[in-house]
């Protein structure tokens, strides 16, 4: 499994998810939301049920979160999907 984490914004937490609420509605992506904690998710690329897959998400998170790229992801990423990694929320 391959893996990529990119950092996009820094704040609390229920303003980060209002705002991925509101982006993703923006964009018709759906968003799960966890009222208590703050936290919500949004799948810009749902994850297949087969193998290989791919998954696109935009997540809050705590602060701590850094920028991580496994090595040879984008070349497994593009094999698997046949494009490069798309952020429309951003």
């Amino acid at each position: 499994m391959k893996r990529s984490t990119e950092r996009v914004d820094l704040g609390h937490p229920h303003q980060l998810a209002q705002g991925l609420i509101s982006s993703s509605e923006r964009h018709g992506i759906d968003v799960e939301h966890d009222p208590v904690y703050g936290r919500a998710r949004a799948w810009v690329r749902p994850r297949a049920k087969g193998r290989p897959m791919a998954e696109e998400l935009f997540a809050t998170a705590p602060a701590r979160v850094i920028n991580k790229q496994d090595k040879n992801f984008e070349r497994y990423w593009d094999a698997v999907t046949g494009s490069a990694a798309q952020l429309p929320l951003v």
